[in-house]
């Protein structure tokens, strides 16, 4: 077996070198970025790709051609040659994932995972045009898809769509903006929630989750004139309950504070007679595994009827996929989608529903109580993504 690493500036250079020196067989274990050169306290230092690969066989070589440029009808047949390897590269790759890393069963999840990203990289550079000729209105909107931080397994998919179907096409016509926006909304889950028993809201910190627990009370009080009460476990932080208490007196709206478990449950049994008890809690790094059980063990002691995950659509996607993973623990039923108003990138709409296949309840997009809360719809989600993705890709 022989291990090589490359430190390159873009991940389309290293793939050019590892078939040059490793092979056809050579497989990516991993990539990260990392920085070089700069000045006092790393400023000025440029952002550079270090990418890991292995091949099987010990045999030395000879470096295989430079390939030829791809043309048109190559491309054609990119798909079916990339389905075809793709079962014998993830198993070799998963082989010597355990062999590096075999301390942990969780470490061939993760090696898994980046391989499946790395693969789906390769498509996206193969499609968007690095090392391919795509018509340059495709192109466009792959580059605006990316820039817009959308999950690269989806913007591959569209590009290859377009391309097979249309060939080209003229990204300021109005019709691309009706064949977008059909082809997305399979990609973005949605549902309307039924408002009643008990609901629990769960994140990371720093999310929104109080505020937005305050705007659905607002709605379901104040709109939907319902009676309600408000359960908070959030004694972390003495600024959240004291916030929950001012919007709950505003309103006059009931709010209980529990510091256990069992005086939860207590609490609970005190409100059965209310249309729906909101329930806030702490906010949870999906890291921390004592804090998770903790949350585990509230939410069994809770049985809500309603389990939203709160996320904000500024976190990076990386970030949002360990959520997702971690978070599944306490079986959320719902997403929140928070911060809409502090993001340029709309990838979450798609990416969230699509990578855990949980439903879009909500979204918010302000500060204000209780105006800044939309309910999520499938159609005019998908038309706010492509009307995004369009202004990009027509202003480059």
């Amino acid at each position: 077996m022989k291990i090589k690493k490359y430190v390159v500036r873009d991940v389309s250079e290293a793939m050019r070198m590892i078939k040059e020196d490793l092979g056809d067989d050579a497989v990516i274990l991993s990539t990260r970025k990392i920085k070089k050169g700069g000045w006092f306290f790393g400023l000025g230092a440029k952002i550079f790709f270090e990418v890991t690969a292995v091949v099987e066989n010990d045999e030395e070589k000879n470096p295989p051609e430079r390939p030829k440029r791809v043309g048109r009808e190559d491309i054609y047949k990119l798909q079916e040659v990339l389905e075809k390897n793709r079962q014998e590269n993830l198993k070799r790759a998963l082989t010597e994932a355990r062999k590096v890393q075999s301390s942990r069963s969780s470490s061939v999840d993760d090696e898994m995972e980046k391989i499946k990203e790395m693969i789906s990289e390769l498509k996206m550079m193969v499609l968007s045009g690095k090392t391919t000729n795509v018509p340059p209105g495709i192109e466009k909107i792959a580059e605006a898809m990316q820039t817009h931080e959308i999950d690269n397994e989806i913007t591959s998919k569209l590009v290859e769509f377009l391309r097979m179907n249309y060939g080209d096409i003229d990204i300021n016509s109005e019709e691309i903006e009706y064949k977008l926006v059909d082809y997305l909304r399979p990609y973005i889950k949605t549902e309307e929630v039924n408002l009643e028993g008990r609901i629990i809201f769960v994140g990371p910190t720093g999310i929104g989750k109080t505020t937005t627990l305050a705007k659905i009370a607002a709605k379901l009080s104040l709109e939907e004139k319902k009676r309600i009460a408000i359960l908070t476990l959030d004694t972390y932080r003495i600024a959240a309950a004291e916030q929950l208490k001012t919007y709950a007196s505003i309103m006059n709206i009931p709010i209980r504070v529990a510091y256990t478990p069992q005086e939860a449950r207590m609490h609970l049994n005190a409100m059965i007679d209310y249309d729906a008890i909101l329930i806030d809690t702490a906010g949870r790094s999906q890291k921390n595994d004592l804090q998770m059980r903790e949350l585990k063990a509230i939410v069994d002691t809770v049985s809500p009827e309603k389990v939203f995950l709160v996320l904000s659509m500024t976190a990076k996607f990386v970030d949002v996929k360990d959520i997702l993973k971690k978070f599944r623990e306490v079986g959320p039923t719902h997403v929140i989608l928070t911060k809409l108003d502090e993001t340029n990138a709309m990838g979450p709409i798609l990416n969230v529903p699509h990578t855990s296949n949980l439903p879009i309840a909500f979204i918010t997009n302000g500060q204000r109580v209780p105006e800044d809360i939309f309910e999520a719809n499938t159609f005019e989600l998908a038309k706010m993504v492509v009307k995004e993705v369009l202004n990009y890709a027509r202003s480059g």
